[in-house]
Order: C-alpha cells, then sequence, then structure tokens
C-alpha cells in the first residue's frame, strides 16, 4: 500500500510538476507534539496583482556561460521529453534550459552555497529517484545519492550552508524494517558518505506520518521540515501538515517540534538567511491541484511565535506557493498560480514571482510558465 501511494504522488508530480511532499483537515492526537502557534489573524498585505517583467526561455544546446557573481533564478518546468530545469535572470531575460543530455525527469533544483553548483532531483520512474548535481551552467553532471531498492528516495534535496552535507528524503523500502512509517529526512555527508536520520515518522494514533521538505538553518543546526499526516495505509485526501524543526545532528529525530497546526496545511517552508524566520505556503500544488482552497504565504519565527501571513489570496483566486527567500533575505521567491475559473489550474498559469515579506512590492516574470524557483547565491 505503501509502495501504491509513493506511485501515486510522483506520477502526480511528473504530470503536474509539482512534486508532491505537501480534504478533512485533522487536528494532532494526544500523542502528537503540541503546536507551538495556530493561525491567527494576519496582517493585511498591501501586494497588487500586476505583472511587471515579461520572458521567455527556450532550449540552448550550448552551455551559456554562467559567470561567478551573475544572478540567476533556476527552476523547473516542462519540456519536450518530460520535466526539465531552466536558469533566467531575475529581469526574466536570457531564459535556456539546462542539463538536456541528462535523462529522465528532473525536480526540485537547489543552488549550492557558493552558487557554483547545483543540486536536484532526477526521476527515471514511477518509484526510481536520485540525487544529482551539477555545475552553475548545467555541465559536469553527475549522481550523487541512488537507490539499491525502490521506492527510496524522494527528489528533493538542500544543501547545507557549509557546503559538506545534503539534506534528502528517504522512504522505507518495501521489506526492510524502520521504525516508524513513511518517509524521513537523511542527511549524507559528501566526502566520507556518511549519513543520519533527522526527522523521521512518530506516532499519531492510526495514522500514517512522513517528513520531508527538508530546509537548513543558517547556522547548519536545524532544519526546517513538513510534516504529513495521512489515514494508515495511506489514501486521499491528506489530513493534514505542519512546519517542524528539528535539530541537525539527528537527536531529536523522532520528537519534531511542531510550529504550526495541521489544519493550515503547511508546506515547501525556508529559513530566512539571517535565521529569524521561516516562509511557507498553505495548500501545496502537490496534494491539491484542483482544490478551491487558498493557498497562501506565510512566515513564522523558528520558536513558533509571530505566524503572520504574507499574502491574502482567497478561495477560488489565485494561489501563492513553493516559497524561498532570496540569498539577500530582503524577499520572498515563490510560484505564482494564476486563477483558472474552470478550476484545472494548467500549467501555463505558473510563473516566478517575488514579494516582499510585508506583502508589499508583488513583482510577477509575467510569460514564463515555471515552478520551484530559487535564486542563485553570489557570495
Amino acid at each position: 500500500m505503501i509502495t501504491s501511494h509513493r506511485s501515486a504522488v510522483l506520477l502526480t508530480a511528473v504530470l503536474v510538476v509539482a512534486a508532491a511532499c505537501s480534504s478533512t483537515a485533522a487536528s494532532p492526537s494526544a500523542t502528537s507534539p503540541s503546536p507551538v502557534a495556530a493561525a491567527s489573524a494576519p496582517s493585511t498585505p498591501t501586494a497588487t496583482v500586476a505583472p511587471t517583467a515579461t520572458a521567455t526561455a527556450t532550449p540552448n544546446p550550448t552551455p551559456m556561460a554562467v559567470l561567478p557573481g551573475e544572478p540567476w533564478i533556476v527552476y523547473q518546468w516542462i519540456a519536450e521529453s518530460g520535466n526539465g530545469l531552466y536558469l533566467v535572470r531575475p529581469d526574466g531575460s536570457y531564459g535556456h534550459r539546462i542539463l538536456e543530455d541528462v535523462s529522465g525527469d528532473l525536480f526540485h533544483p537547489d543552488w549550492s552555497p557558493d552558487g557554483r553548483q547545483i543540486v536536484f532531483g532526477r526521476q527515471t520512474g514511477d518509484d526510481t529517484a536520485e540525487v544529482w548535481t551539477a555545475d552553475a551552467d548545467g555541465t559536469n553532471a553527475k549522481q550523487m545519492i541512488g537507490c539499491l531498492q525502490v521506492p527510496c528516495i524522494r527528489p528533493y534535496a538542500a544543501w547545507s550552508p557549509d557546503g559538506t552535507e545534503l539534506a534528502y528524503v528517504r522512504e522505507d523500502p518495501p521489506g526492510v524494517a524502520r521504525p516508524g512509517l513513511g518517509s524521513y529526512v537523511e542527511v549524507r555527508n559528501l566526502a566520507t558518505g556518511k549519513t543520519r536520520v533527522v526527522a523521521r515518522p512518530f506516532p499519531v494514533g492510526d495514522e500514517y506520518v512522513e517528513s520531508g521538505g527538508p530546509r537548513w538553518s543558517p547556522d547548519g543546526k536545524r532544519l526546517v521540515v513538513m510534516v504529513t499526516h495521512w489515514t494508515n495505509p495511506p489514501t486521499d485526501p491528506m489530513l493534514g501538515s505542519s512546519i517542524a524543526v528539528v535539530d541537525a545532528d539527528g537527536s531529536d529525530a523522532a520528537t519534531p517540534r511542531i510550529l504550526t497546526a495541521p489544519d493550515l496545511f503547511g508546506a515547501f517552508p525556508d529559513w530566512s538567511p539571517d535565521g529569524q524566520r521561516i516562509v511557507f505556503s498553505t495548500h501545496d500544488l502537490g496534494s491539491f491541484q484542483d482544490t478551491t482552497m487558498a493557498a497562501n504565504l506565510y512566515v513564522i519565527k523558528p520558536d513558533g511565535s509571530g505566524l503572520t501571513q504574507v499574502t491574502d489570496l482567497h478561495e477560488n483566486d489565485t494561489r501563492a506557493t513553493q516559497p524561498t527567500w532570496t540569498p539577500d533575505g530582503r524577499q520572498i521567491i515563490f510560484t505564482w498560480v494564476g486563477f483558472d475559473a474552470s478550476r484545472q489550474n494548467t500549467l501555463g498559469e505558473r510563473h516566478i514571482a517575488f514579494i516582499d515579506p510585508d506583502g508589499s512590492n508583488l513583482r510577477v516574470l509575467d510569460g514564463l510558465p515555471a515552478t520551484h524557483p530559487r535564486l542563485r547565491p553570489t557570495p
């Protein structure tokens, strides 16, 4: 049952470009950690919905030079052969595809701390995924973490701030005894190859609980993760999802510190460069393709206080999803999903967007279909 659930989720990712990791809402049972904060009345954002740039992207068989210090956005979108990765300048210029010589579907790109490399997930079938890296221009691609059994890895990874480790999502392989159920977050030291579990499922009555979507704190001591709740065995709809924090040494892997209530359906968290805030979205695209529920951006402090709504989008409205901080911490870059009255949420509606943490200065790169964007660090 677990294997079939994973296959369905990954197949959805291939078809809709938003890989799953994130509806009847349910609160945690008495055995689960209590959330420090629940959704509170948001401040009123001042963003206006107005595209301010037009961008295009085309395949580029010859690698385009990506020089040190140049700002680039890496993002994911559908290519002729499946999901592919692309680069574009923040003003929407010089958009082009990279890694065209790597077969399979490519997902969830992330930059190395020095901006010289990209880490991404490669999927070659419904149940087979690997973690790869490449140079910033898409050359010198190589597998870093693979699978001996399937399913074992989801196509999502994050580089540690010092560049020495990768956090990624590991599955429960069939026939292999693991504590608890569902996926968990593992960290691998790139020099030694040693791994450790930093977030594993914890008991919540008879629920099936997963951990995923890891992102590092800037000091490398903690990770923010997404904790999702399903019925057991897992079937749709998702019961809820929370944002949580764990220590990077694995000491509290089974007892994450829950920051938000499951019925907020928090997803895709990211830690601000100054370590003071965590941004996340609600009702992630992977699990809520056709929902009419609002999908908004929120920020919260790592101790669970100060929950603040950034965007003010409503039911049957445009959606804001998949946020990450810009490297200077001044803005949030995210996926803007235009409203579709037919509720089909067609792929062409998704665009790269920027917004200030207070909800002002919204800017959408119109004309460039994209998802999972990340802005390159240029130290």
